[in-house]
């Protein structure tokens, strides 16, 4: 997929209130295990394993990100021009 295409569409999704709820839940949920007096070591490490995915997850999105920013920092210099 193009970079920039597919730049867009993670910022799109990184934006998205939608995702970025389901995305906060998720994490209260796993909150909740840890804080949990009751719950076991395997649903603790079970909730950690989801925290270090959805982080994962974002920060995948976040260098499609950066990528696009690179390219276009990478033409400008390419064309002479600086950009910040």
């Amino acid at each position: 997929m193009e970079i920039t295409v597919r730049s867009s569409r993670a910022k799109a999704l990184l934006n998205d209130p939608t995702y970025q709820d389901t995305v906060e839940e998720i994490k209260a949920e796993q909150v909740t295990i840890f804080l949990n007096q009751g719950s076991t070591a395997e649903e603790r490490e079970a909730a950690h394993d989801v925290i270090r995915a959805l982080a994962k997850i974002e920060a995948r999105l976040n260098s499609y990100v950066t990528d696009e920013k690179l390219l276009k920092k990478q033409k400008d210099q390419h064309r002479g021009r600086t950009s910040d």
